[in-house]
């Protein structure tokens, strides 16, 4: 019964409780229905208060938070499903009793519907939002605000830098400063981006100061970025609300930038807290950035380089740029805003899209700014930097600012000029010394370089500059505010008017065309005179009364003039404090001396040989400047001891002929130093130690520079200033007022010094605290520089040494002989040591641990040392590491003997054959190899950037294996040369560690096989490839070096980077390129192969089935030379792409064909041969068009080549060819065919050179006359041939009606024996553009070949031909076969000779009248070269020069005179009739060079028949050049007793040259009053040179040279004259006397020569030459005689001891 009963039950749950649930819903339907309307009434109203405030918020601005949108979705689709119910629920209800049943079941379904839609409003009212919105993070923050942004590479350091320093957890406030536009806020910004998108900061905000900054805005820009809500309203709420949103969550990373700080800013007012994020300032004061924000790192903006100014400049300007006279003013614009990226921006917006004549005058304003006219262009620059003068922190600086301005000369502004200035015009208030004025100098210029207003000069520290456009703004201040006048630059000097003078307070006149001044200008309110004359060849006009109306003048400078005396009105300006004369050539200077109150003068690099003794009268003077005053020879004795007042003394480079005290001195002596009580500085250099005086004391110097010795060049940079340069014999002559300046001195150098056995402590016991520079050089006697005799050195030595350097020290065995102090030695920043012959290492590794700021390490010829560093015993542990972390530069050289850089001292080994006893070194073997690196683990360099190896012998390995972490991580360039025993470079595990490497040189190793071994590399799983930043690689004279990469690096090692590759001399070297390299070679620019074994360019890869293809997308230059085992590009079926290639050169290949197509090569081969893959290619085989950038080809050595060219190439091919040379190419036939040259449209230049088969360079023969007709203009421009022994014609025929040559305008043929003519008739008649045409030794008959069908006279003009040589063609019969006329109506230069066959000149009447007229239809009437007709013929003929062996008719002279009338230069060869001659000189009357050569004249110049005449003042009245060579029948160039011609006056050089039967150069009649060179050779006659008569007149003469000349005595021979006559020969400088085996003396007559300017002379194989002249002789600049070719210079007390003691030396052989 119990399981019937459990049946009914579940029966039962199955069936009546789901009727019970259904019916249910039915019975509920009206109230399930009602509560539906009610939610639903409610939830719209809650959707509508909800959609309210999404409004609001949109309209803010703000973003709708997710679960508001997904909430309001989510009602909109219940109250949809609600709607529904309600429709169907409205319908109309039918009565039909059928249809009771449905509505029941309707009636069910919207009851539950209904139910289930309260329910989910029910949930959906239950959410409740507190905000529906959000303020999205600022996108403005972390973009760029300048769209104009352009990366920058000499920015990219800096951007690299300052993003460290943000990741840097140690510092938190980072500065970035630089003068004004010079774009720091353009790059803080670009860097906020920067550091969002690498997720370095979860968030940035950027807020701008500016010079008015208002804390409460300052707070709402970085709160706005924050999405932070300041409902505070007083400040101290609102910064205590920022500082809790940057402090609260310490995980988040928040950077904050204030930009364009003016003054400290109160961080905490602001609410940024010091710590919690990260700040950045950005200012234009570098001072307020360090000291008043205390940032821990700040970093300084500059100006950009002129290639990035430009870019940035030229794609701001847009397309406006693409004509080529804008562009070089766009440049010129550019280069006028200096850099500064404000001005840049500015001036090319301003000017973009604008005309010629705007830009023009925008250079102008921007070149010379106008105060009362700046456009809005200008106000934008200006502006910037105007206020930065308001805010500068004095009137003291600004007025200081708007002086240097002043003061900027070219492109600095010197320390030492503003100085002199400064205290003259007592521009500083309180101060009494020069010393206190330069601190003052000094201060204000650092407070004005931190403001951005100065910059630092690029390299020199004695120096600072300003920016053009900082200038600019200075000056117009200057200008509105003080009166001060400015003029600079190009252009004459415009005056102001009188009004304007009267104001004015200073005047400076820099670099403009000016050569005198007024004579009198009225300024009684001008403090300050500076004139910088642009040249000082004339003398400068100043007038006494210039002066007179500028009575309160303090300060006058005086530049680059030539100022033969000072104007009398100087002695007025009796408030002068400071006169500058610096680099004038000074006459009478005693003016000086009246200028009492006078305290500075300089005359820095003035020429002037003695100091006025005047100037001892001036007791106030401070300063004395003669530095660089080279020609100074005499201080009179006692003028400086007058100076009691003098600060400071400069005689640098300058006087140095000190008298030694005690004498009867007539020029100065170091002792007259004693009574300067106050002098603080002093510059001076003393040849001789012997000079200085025993108690001479240098107290109170604080500034010198003084050398000792003669060794010392002056010239060298010193950026110290405390600087002693000592070459003493003995230390004995170290007197103890030089010993004193040992205490603070920053720059030493010693020479010599024998005594001296060590540095420290002989010379200074406290061991140079202040030292920064020690150079010891030549001393044979120290061992150690610091020797401590035993003792345990405590003292710190060299503490602040920078440099040191050591050279030639035989002896040194070390730098100290005992362990220094930690801290000695610890700022050594550049170390060199050469040719130190007993040094065995550098440092010890004591010394080495502490060189932590040594970036500069040079060794050079230490022939036995082993190693740079020398382990001590218990000095390094096993791992111990030396550290070198700053090292940047590294060269080892000519070492032969260094085996390791790190080496120990305690074992025994064997080197090179030498026993190396105990206690010397040992080195580390690398296992298995028994071969020593160079380089190991135990030494790091992790900031090496260069490494040189040069000279190492026995250097086989130059890294061990492992590597130090971090060491050569860095490097970026290397150069191994001169290794003979080198086998590696880099092995496989080492490549990766050099990922900065990018250069490498490898030279002149002999054993190198491979540059990079990839042997063994085990690929990882990952497969990451290792990509180097290698750019440039050059391997050179590595004889044994088979491959570059010993294996391909494919799938390991990418060379990507490649730029430039140079192989050269590797004759073992069989293929360059793995495959996998070249196909990445898409940086590379430059691939130069050179001599080389090379078969292939790139080795075929294994397993190489299809068609392989190489692109070399920015390859420019290509050179393939002299590769003649060249045969494969790449030996497997290929082709290769070059679009960009400019430059293509190959010689030497003489197995391989240069150029074809694809499609040629598959025509010539079948499929079975392609596979093949020893198949020959051509060089390169192209796919489609070839080389369409291509500009220059040169084709050389190519000894098989026959056709360079196949007509298969695309159409396109070559197009942009514009220089092609072809050179060495025996078995070409031709250059073009008539089919390939439509493709060389650009071709402008064609060299075509020794190749013995050419017979045509344009072959025509299968020409395609096209239906159009149209002529083909090809634009070459420049045809050159030579040694082209089997060309017949250039064009094998005419190409009249299909090209045209009409752009040629040069055309030279040399050498061509089988030239039977060079222009076809169509192609002559062309040449309008022709300008140089040049034709010799050929076997050319006509110039012009002979049409098919002539005309009746042929006339050919070359309208612009300027340049005309025929020179020796002796088949040339016709310039044109037939009646022709040329004309040349530009030529200027004409040459022909050895034209045998044909005549030069005729007229054309003559011809007409001897030729019938049959004969002149004939076409083989020989007409002359020339046919003159009515004087055209050549109108505008300069030079003329004709030779060998010429045919000249009679012509009308009259006719010729006209052809002729500008002729200037005539040269005259070979033999002509006396007749002709004089004929020809009688109508040249502009001729002004004469050049005459092998002629049989007996004279040149016949006196009657030329100047005997109404006209002969008129013959040859311009000559000035006049030259006679191989004259063997000349006896005189001008007859005795006969008047002289003008043409001797006006005569400046005289030539002349184996002309034997010569007795008489010229009478004593003849002057030479211009003569400059005076050139006498081979000329056997000559007795003597001149007579004195005519040597008077030599007052011009610069160079006399008589040489060979057997015969000759004397040069200057006597006359009846006085004995007692002086001869000055004024301006000669250079005096030859060579090879005048009977020359006794220059002039056997005791007369008086002086020679004020000679400084040369030279007297060789002169054997009875004993004294120069037997009167007085003064030769004030001379000190040297040369007396062989090759021989040193001589020099003993005057020219007659040094003549007489080379006689002796040489001749004399009693004294032998």
């Amino acid at each position: 019964m119990e399981i019937p009963i459990s049946i009914a039950a579940k029966i039962a749950e199955y069936t009546v409780e789901p009727v019970g649930q259904w019916l249910c819903y039915s019975f509920h339907f009206s109230t399930n229905i009602e509560n539906m309307k009610n939610r639903v009434m409610e939830l719209k109203a809650a959707r509508d208060r909800v959609q309210r405030r999404v409004i609001e918020a949109t309209k803010n601005a703000e973003e709708i938070e997710d679960d508001v949108n997904m909430w309001l979705t989510k009602v909109d689709d219940i109250l949809v499903k609600a709607e529904e119910v309600l429709d169907d629920e409205e319908k109309p209800k039918t009565s039909s009793s059928k249809m009771a049943c449905p509505n029941l079941k309707l009636r069910h379904k919207h009851s539950k519907k209904a139910k289930k839609i309260v329910q989910e409003i029910d949930e959906l009212k239950n959410c409740r939002f507190d905000t529906v919105s959000y303020r999205s993070t600022s996108k403005g923050s972390v973009t760029t605000t300048n769209m104009d942004y352009i990366t920058f590479e000499s920015r990219r350091s800096t951007v690299e830098e300052l993003m460290e320093a943000l990741v840097d957890a140690d510092i938190n406030m980072i500065g970035v400063w630089g003068m004004p536009g010079v774009g720091k806020s353009t790059l803080i910004r670009e860097v906020a981006m920067k550091v969002k998108e690498k997720m370095l900061f979860d968030e940035v905000a950027i807020a701008t100061v500016t010079h008015q900054p208002e804390p409460s805005r300052i707070q709402g820009e970085i709160a706005d970025k924050l999405d932070l809500k300041l409902d505070k309203e007083t400040l101290s709420g609102k910064a205590d609300l920022l500082r809790e949103r940057l402090t609260k969550d310490t995980n988040k990373k928040i950077l904050v930038i204030l930009d364009d700080i003016w003054e400290k800013l109160d961080l905490n007012e602001i609410g940024i807290p010091y710590d919690g994020c990260k700040i950045v300032v950005t200012s234009r004061n570098r001072d307020i950035l360090s000291s008043e924000m205390g940032a821990q790192k700040d970093f300084g903006l500059g100006v950009l380089p002129k290639e990035e100014a430009w870019c940035l400049f030229e794609k701001l300007s847009g397309d406006s740029l693409k004509e080529s006279n804008l562009r070089s003013k766009a440049m010129e614009v550019c280069i006028a805003c200096a850099g500064l990226p404000l001005a840049l921006i500015t001036v090319a917006k301003a000017l973009k899209n604008k005309r010629f004549f705007e830009w023009e005058d925008a250079l102008r304003q921007l070149r010379r700014p106008s105060p009362r006219n700046q456009k809005r262009m200008q106000e934008v620059i200006y502006s910037a930097i105007k206020l930065s003068y308001s805010y500068l922190e004095s009137e003291e600086l600004q007025l200081f600012f708007l002086f240097c301005a002043q003061n900027q000369v070219f492109s600095v502004i010197s320390y030492q000029d503003l100085l002199k200035k400064c205290f003259g015009l007592r521009l500083f208030q309180g101060i009494s010394t020069l010393e206190e004025a330069r601190n003052r100098t000094y201060t204000l210029v650092r407070s004005l370089m931190d403001a951005g207003l100065l910059l630092d000069a690029l390299d020199s520290s004695r120096c600072f500059r300003m920016h053009d456009l900082t200038r600019d703004v200075a000056l117009l201040i200057s200008y509105e505010t003080q009166n001060v006048l400015t003029m600079r630059d190009e252009g004459l000097v415009e005056w102001p008017d009188e009004d304007d003078m009267k104001m004015c307070t200073s005047i400076s006149v820099f670099n403009r065309d000016i050569h005198e001044l007024p004579d009198r200008l009225e300024c009684p309110e001008l403090r300050l005179l500076h004139v910088y004359a642009k040249d000082r060849e004339d003398s400068f006009k100043i007038s006494s009364t210039f002066f007179e109306g500028m009575r309160k003048l303090k300060g006058l400078d005086l530049t680059y003039m030539r100022i033969s005396s000072l104007p009398s009105s100087l002695k007025l300006l009796t408030n002068l404090r400071t006169l500058c004369l610096d680099q004038c050539v000074l006459g009478d200077m005693a003016m000086i001396g009246e200028m009492k109150n006078l305290e500075i003068l300089s005359l820095i690099c003035s020429e002037f040989e003695q100091l006025p003794r005047e100037i001892g009268l001036l007791t106030h003077l401070r300063m004395l400047d003669l530095s660089n005053c080279k020609k100074l020879q005499v201080i009179p004795a006692n003028v400086l001891s007058c100076l009691i007042l003098l600060e400071e003394l400069y005689v640098g480079n300058s006087f140095t002929q000190w008298d030694v005290e005690g004498l009867n001195n007539e020029r100065a002596s170091l002792a007259e130093l004693k009574h300067l009580s106050r002098l603080s500085t002093l510059e001076v250099h003393i040849p001789d130690a012997n000079m200085m005086p025993k108690d001479l004391l240098f107290k109170k110097l604080k500034r010198y520079k003084i050398f000792i010795g003669d060794v010392w060049d002056w010239s060298v940079k010193h950026e110290n200033s405390r600087v002693l340069k000592l070459k003493l014999n003995t230390c004995n002559q170290l007197e103890r007022g030089i010993e004193m300046l040992f205490n603070g001195i920053e720059d030493l150098c010693l020479d010599e010094l024998n005594g001296v056995k060590s540095i420290v402590y002989e010379l200074d016991m406290k061991g140079f605290q202040q030292l920064k520079h020690l150079h010891v050089q030549n001393n044979a006697e120290i061992k150690y520089i610091i020797h401590s005799r035993g003792l345990v050195i405590d003292d710190v030595v060299f503490p602040a040494l920078k440099i040191f350097s050591l050279k030639n020290m035989i002896n040194l065995e070390g730098i100290c002989d005992a362990q220094l102090p930690l801290t000695s030695l610890r700022h050594i920043r550049l170390m060199k040591v050469e040719h130190c012959e007993k040094l065995k290492f550098v440092f010890s590794s004591s010394i080495a641990k502490g060189l932590s700021q040594l970036q500069e390490l040079e060794i050079k010829e230490c022939n036995i040392m082993r190693a740079i560093v020398v382990k001590e015993d218990g000095e390094l542990e096993d791992r111990d590491v030396i550290l070198f972390p700053q090292l940047r530069h590294l060269k080892l050289q000519c070492l032969p003997k260094l085996m390791s850089f790190l080496g120990a001292q305690n074992s025994i080994i064997t080197h090179v054959g030498e026993i190396i006893h105990e206690g010397e070194l040992d080195f580390q073997e690398i296992p298995h190899t028994g071969m020593q690196p160079l380089f190991n683990e135990e030494v790091a360099f992790p900031n090496l950037e260069a490494l040189i190896i040069s000279h190492m012998p026995n250097l086989k390995i130059i890294w061990h294996d492992k590597f130090a972490p971090g060491s050569f991580t860095k490097l970026r360039s290397m150069k191994v040369q001169f290794c003979e025993n080198l086998t590696q470079t880099f092995r496989v595990n080492m490549l990766s560690r050099f990922q900065s490497l990018e250069s490498l040189v490898v030279d002149d190793c002999d054993l190198l096989e491979e540059i990079f071994e990839i042997r063994g590399q085990e690929v990882m799983e990952t497969r990451a490839i290792t990509i180097t930043q290698l750019k440039k690689l050059f391997m050179r004279r590595l004889p044994k070096l088979k491959r570059v990469w010993n294996k391909d690096p494919q799938g390991t090692f990418s060379f990507q980077n490649l730029q430039q590759i140079e192989v050269g001399w590797c004759e073992s070297l069989q293929s360059l390129f793995p495959t996998s390299v070249a196909r990445c070679l898409k940086q590379l620019e430059d691939l130069r192969i050179v001599e080389c074994g090379i078969e292939e360019i790139i080795e075929q890869e294994e397993g190489a089935k299809e068609d392989a293809r190489f692109v070399f997308p920015k390859l420019t230059n290509l050179m393939l030379r002299n590769l003649s085992k060249l045969k494969w590009f790449y030996r497997g079926v290929h082709t290769s792409e070059w679009p960009l290639l400019k430059t293509l050169e190959v010689s030497g290949s003489n197995e391989i064909q240069i150029f074809a197509s694809k499609n040629y090569r598959i025509q010539e081969q079948d499929e079975q041969i392609q596979l093949e893959t020893s198949i020959q290619q051509p060089l390169f085989l192209v796919e489609e068009v070839a080389f369409p950038s291509l500009e220059t080809l040169t084709i050389m050595h190519m000894e098989n080549l026959k056709i360079i060219w196949h007509d298969q190439l695309a159409e396109d091919s070559f197009f942009k060819l514009q220089i092609l040379f072809v050179k060495h190419c025996e078995n070409l036939v031709n250059i073009f065919e008539s089919n390939m040259l439509t493709r060389f449209q650009s071709l402008e230049r064609l060299e075509v050179t020794y190749c013995g088969s050419l017979q045509e360079v344009f072959e025509l023969q299968r020409h395609d006359v096209r239906e159009s007709h149209s002529v083909i203009a090809i634009p070459l421009k420049r045809l050159i041939l030579r040694c082209l022994p089997k060309m017949k014609q250039v064009w094998n025929k005419d190409p009249q009606g299909i090209f045209s040559f009409q752009n040629l305008q040069e055309i030279s043929v040399w050498e061509c024996e089988s030239l039977q003519s060079l222009f076809p008739a169509s192609v002559a008649r062309c040449l309008m553009q022709l300008e140089d045409l040049r034709i010799a030794d050929c076997g050319v008959e006509e110039i012009v070949a002979r049409e098919d069908v002539a005309e009746a006279t042929a006339r050919h003009l070359f309208p612009k031909v300027t340049i005309l040589y025929l020179h020796k063609l002796p088949k040339l019969k016709w310039f044109c076969r037939g009646v022709h006329t040329s004309e040349w109506p530009l030529l200027k230069d004409l040459e022909v000779g050895g034209c045998d066959q044909i005549e030069i000149f005729t007229s054309k009447i003559l011809n007409f009248q001897e030729t019938i007229e049959q004969s002149q239809l004939e076409t083989s009437i020989q007409q002359p070269l020339f046919l003159v007709e009515e004087g055209t013929l050549f109108p505008n003929l300069e030079v003329l020069r004709w030779g060998e062996n010429y045919k000249m008719k009679e012509i009308q002279c009259e006719l010729f005179e006209e052809c002729l009338y500008k002729l200037k230069v005539l040269r005259m060869f070979n033999h002509v009739a006396i007749s002709d001659w004089i004929t020809f000189l009688k109508r040249l009357h502009n001729l002004e060079k004469l050049f005459v050569k092998s002629s049989s004249w007996e004279e040149i110049f016949p006196y009657k028949e030329l100047f005997d005449m109404e006209n002969h003042a008129t013959i040859l009245a311009r000559l000035r050049e006049l030259e006679l060579f191989e004259l063997p029948m000349l006896t005189h160039l001008w007859k005795e007793d006969t008047e002289p011609s003008p043409m001797f006056h006006n005569l400046e050089n005289l030539k002349v040259s184996i002309c034997d039967k010569l007795k008489i150069l010229v009478p004593s009649s003849v002057s030479f009053q211009n003569l400059t060179i005076l050139e006498i050779c081979k000329c056997h006659g000559l007795i003597n040179l001149v007579t004195s008569s005519t040597a008077k007149s030599l007052v011009q003469l610069k160079k006399m040279s008589v040489s060979e000349c057997e015969r000759i005595t004397e040069v200057v021979t006597g006359e009846r004259g006085e004995a007692s006559e002086v001869i000055t020969f004024t301006q000669l400088t250079y005096l030859k006397l060579d090879y005048l085996p009977n020359l006794s003396s220059f002039c056997s007559i005791s007369y008086s020569f002086e020679f004020p300017s000679l400084e040369e002379v030279i007297v060789r194989q002169c054997p009875e030459m004993k004294t120069f002249s037997h009167g007085a002789l003064g030769t004030p600049k001379l000190e040297r005689v040369q007396a062989t070719q090759e021989d040193e210079w001589h020099w003993k007390a005057n020219l007659n001891t040094t003549i007489h003691w080379l006689w002796e030396s040489k001749y004399n052989t009693t004294t032998q």
